[in-house]
């Protein structure tokens, strides 16, 4: 049987499956949206507004990890370490919830305050006030990480996914009708206080409407907790970031606009197969805190075993659907603007994510089983890795060399997560044994 027909007969099964199927999903909604904002912004306007809008969401995604700060990995954790016991999640997730308020509060404002730094480290004034704009999304960022994370940690996936999709939707809304105005580009970033409105509305209603959690007080203890933790993981989740945008970064720092809009329209499509794959990882990791609780690393041992025998296959398999994708989005766009130059970084990306796809569904195992310091470590080296290769390579080879230095750093996290789950948990991720 093909891996694509697996999959199918599995869907219906349990829960798992169905809640896996759910998160694509919401997938589907991320990649048509990420699709229709790529085509919109090149087509009514053109590769240099492409690039002044990716700039400034990729400087969003950044410093809304530091607005967050870790927190949701300590909500997602606890909540399923906690599953059974409303009352305590109630006062964990109240004390995220204002914590996360008043940090996204202080994100907003200093990103607010660097646009002119921005734009004269992009050397793009349109560049730096998108930034400025898209800083309102900051206020509610982080509070939508806390609520998010609570659902995933009590497998609530449909919810979640439903979210996720609502959330994907309203930015591509919100960012093709200032494309289609004779408003400038950089207020398209206004999208994302729109969207972060709308998902943390949708989710309170639905966590109170189906009374997930006990009554709703602030402990200091839970600030403490959540703090130590996120403290930890903060680091992780923006070399994370970082290393999923630092490509394009990079990219605006040493060539032009154009350059990051024709190579960030062929990052999207391969940005959209590795949400793929993180939406796998998204319902593993309530079930991996599970197995560490329980000590039950039997289960642990049938997601990795069900993870090699699938994602591998249908990896290779989607990847030459996004080449093919790629080629026919570049034609109806316009060969004239030069999308197709970014064909060759697009096969080098694809290579790298194909090469290491059955663990991606586990890159987070170091963080769900109480063990964020080691969660950095990995992602360092990641981001590490991506940074030395592509200012090596960017001067010489152009955008191909950023996509060189993005691949080897797949490749440099994943041997990282392997040697540090077999040092945590004694769990080889290569032979799929514990102890061993």
């Amino acid at each position: 049987m093909n891996p694509i027909g697996a999959l199918r007969q599995r869907l219906g099964r349990d829960k798992l499956s169905q809640d896996i199927a759910w998160t694509l999903g919401s997938f589907v909604v991320l990649a048509a949206s990420g699709i229709v904002i790529n085509i919109v912004v090149t087509r009514l306007r053109d590769a240099d507004a492409l690039g002044v809008f990716n700039q400034a969401y990729a400087v969003y995604i950044i410093v809304s990890q530091f607005a967050v700060w870790g927190m949701h990995y300590s909500v997602l954790r606890h909540a399923a370490l906690f599953d059974t016991d409303p009352a305590e999640r109630g006062r964990m997730l109240a004390t995220a919830g204002l914590c996360s308020l008043l940090l996204g509060t202080l994100a907003a404002c200093a990103l607010w305050l660097a646009q002119p730094l921005l734009a004269s480290a992009f050397d793009s004034a349109p560049t730096g006030r998108a930034v400025g704009y898209g800083a309102l999304g900051l206020i509610l960022f982080p509070l939508n990480k806390v609520l998010l994370a609570y659902l995933n940690g009590l497998r609530r996936m449909k919810a979640f996914s439903l979210l996720q999709g609502v959330r994907y939707a309203v930015v591509m809304v919100v960012v093709a009708a200032v494309a289609a105005s004779p408003w400038p580009v950089e207020m398209a970033t206004f999208a994302f206080a729109v969207a972060e409105a709308v998902t943390a509305s949708g989710a309170m209603f639905y966590i109170a409407r189906r009374q997930l959690t006990g009554p709703l007080v602030p402990m200091r203890a839970w600030v403490k907790k959540h703090f130590a933790f996120g403290s930890k993981g903060l680091m992780a989740g923006m070399f994370a970031e970082v290393n999923s945008r630092i490509d394009v970064l990079l990219i605006g720092a040493f060539l032009s606009d154009r350059a990051v809009g024709i190579y960030s329209f062929a990052a999207m499509l391969v940005d959209g197969l590795y949400h793929v794959l993180a939406m796998v990882r998204i319902n593993f990791n309530p079930l991996l805190v599970a197995a560490m609780r329980d000590g039950d690393w039997a289960q642990a041992q049938r997601l990795l075993s069900r993870s090699k025998r699938l994602v591998w296959p249908l990896t290779v398999v989607l990847s030459f659907v996004v080449v093919a994708g790629f080629w026919l989005l570049a034609t109806i766009v316009g060969t004239d603007k030069g999308l197709l130059e970014g064909l060759p970084s697009l096969v080098i990306l694809l290579a790298g994510l194909t090469l290491i796809s059955a663990l991606v569904p586990f890159d987070n195992l170091l963080m769900v089983v109480g063990h964020p310091g080691y969660q950095t470590l990995q992602q360092l080296a990641t981001v590490g890795t991506n940074a030395v290769i592509a200012v090596l390579l960017l001067p010489v080879l152009g955008i191909e060399g950023a996509a060189i230095g993005t691949a080897a750093s797949y490749l440099a996290g994943i041997i990282m997560l392997t040697l540090f789950a077999h040092r945590v948990v004694r769990w080889n991720l290569l032979s799929n044994r514990i102890g061993i």
